[in-house]
């Protein structure tokens, strides 16, 4: 086994060590953290979603084609009041996904590179909703790190880059990481439909510091980004949970569009694979 998969649950102790935080998904000051998550009420949560992305790799030449996308959520719910009419929700769950070419109602372009994609998870969600009483309205931001294997089928007269491109994905795990930006509708916290856009980076390989820099550049961003939008939601309930997540959101948009060309950026590294698409869910709060 590679030193640094050997050298993974370390790492990510090192990271959380060095952040002061418990084990945890660090998203601004939003994190998995035992001591103050776990206290108060909560509620278990089952989610359920399905799915389009596109693969996608800046140095291929050839043609990946799309996969659908099954995932399944288990985590805990809560919520508690933030100021009138807005409440501060939040997930912390451990996922399981499945994509295909094959699940996208259609047969799979003969022509193109076809993917069978497994991940698994742990990540958060979160944002302030607007309480309208019996329902409410939920702008959300939600990050995960992650895990994927990934098998291909490739069809004649792939370039050799393609090929080692695609050699380097298979056969084990690789590290990861995930963002969403979406909506949700919910029913009395006890149900709720969502739509929202995703966006996952998978590393070729992972090299320990390099990643602590760029994530932490990304935390600190999102925790600064993330301070100052909270200011606004206490100040404006109105506009504040929209321009909230629009804030957090339109951070993770950029730090995509800089790390798709170079995985570890603003340290010069690989290029990774990527993948993004709409996705749409049902959540279940218990």
């Amino acid at each position: 086994m590679p030193l640094s998969y050997r050298c993974m649950p370390l790492s990510l102790l090192i990271v959380f060590a060095a952040l002061g935080i418990n084990p945890a998904v660090a998203v601004g000051e939003e994190i998995w953290q035992v001591d103050q998550f776990w206290s108060g009420p909560r509620k278990p949560m089952l989610d359920l979603s399905y799915g389009v992305s596109s693969v996608r790799h800046r140095l291929f030449e050839g043609e990946l084609d799309k996969v659908g996308e099954m995932e399944v959520k288990l985590g805990y719910f809560k919520a508690h009041p933030k100021v009138d009419n807005v409440a501060d929700l939040s997930d912390k769950y451990l996922f399981f996904n499945y994509s295909s070419s094959n699940l996208l109602g259609r047969s799979p372009d003969p022509a193109k590179v076809t993917a069978e994609i497994s991940r698994f998870g742990l990540g958060w969600r979160g944002g302030f909703a607007y309480d309208l009483i019996s329902s409410y309205l939920y702008p959300y931001t939600q990050t995960a790190l992650l895990w994927t294997k990934m098998n291909t089928g490739r069809p004649n007269g792939l370039s050799a880059n393609d090929i080692a491109i695609l050699d380097r994905y298979e056969s084990s795990f690789r590290f990861g990481t995930s963002a969403e930006s979406g909506i949700a509708i919910g029913l009395a916290e006890i149900f709720s439909v969502r739509a929202g856009y995703e966006v996952t980076v998978i590393y070729p390989r992972h090299v320990f510091w390099p990643w602590v820099g760029s994530y932490g550049l990304a935390l600190v961003g999102m925790g600064a980004i993330s301070h100052f939008a909270e200011d606004i939601v206490e100040l404006s309930p109105t506009l504040g949970p929209i321009i909230y997540t629009l804030l957090r959101g339109g951070l993770t948009c950029g730090y995509y569009l800089l790390v798709r060309d170079n995985q570890y950026w603003p340290f010069g590294s690989e290029t990774p694979m990527t993948t993004d698409g709409f996705r749409f869910g049902l959540t279940l709060t218990f």
